[in-house]
């Protein structure tokens, strides 16, 4: 084979292996919003133990997706239910797995507070992927402290342990300043 026809040949298939991957590449983009926003675009804000994780199947096999049931306690705003089914991207079905970068995960027994989105009639998804969901811990004193998720909007350069931006508040102020922000949106 002649040398320079190999080296053409090189570089076609190289040009051509550039455009099949531009072709198929996705990306998740995560753009922070504050709390304020989030309680704003919220057509439901609930707190709740979640009692059930179903991976599946999307329509068509092209993806999988979570749903998850949450017993609701209280909601902040909105109402949908004593309990309530939201979907996240990403999960596990069989020998599959989905990860979707910013996507929260959920374990049954967890509580949470959650902002949930809605277009139409179709199943509620979780606001922001991961920054909508604030995580509820019970403190040894009997306590609740909600966690702030990773991410939020205000919260610049690298996620810092410790850094004021991502200090826990007890269940009553954080609810307390949802409840502000749902009234001062009417």
């Amino acid at each position: 084979m002649h040398p320079v026809l190999t080296k053409s040949v090189r570089v076609a298939l190289a040009v051509a292996m550039v455009v099949c991957s531009v072709s198929t590449t996705r990306a998740t983009v995560l753009v922070p919003a504050d709390l304020g926003e989030l309680t704003h675009d919220a057509h439901a804000i609930a707190r709740g133990r979640v009692v059930a994780v179903d991976a599946q199947w999307t329509a068509g096999r092209r993806t999988i997706e979570t749903l998850v049931t949450l017993e609701t306690e209280r909601y902040l705003k909105g109402g949908l239910g004593q309990t309530v089914r939201f979907r996240v991207p990403g999960g596990t079905v069989g020998r599959f797995n989905n990860v979707i970068v910013g996507a929260p995960r959920f374990e049954v027994g967890q509580r949470v507070i959650v902002f949930l989105g809605a277009r139409g009639p179709t199943v509620p998804y979780v606001l922001g992927l991961n920054q909508g969901v604030f995580r509820l811990v019970a403190q040894n004193d009997g306590a609740t402290t909600v966690l702030p998720p990773p991410v939020l909007a205000g919260v610049s350069g690298s996620i810092v342990r410790g850094s004021a931006a991502r200090t826990p508040s007890t269940l009553t102020a954080f609810e307390a300043e949802v409840s502000t922000l749902v009234e001062g949106a009417r």
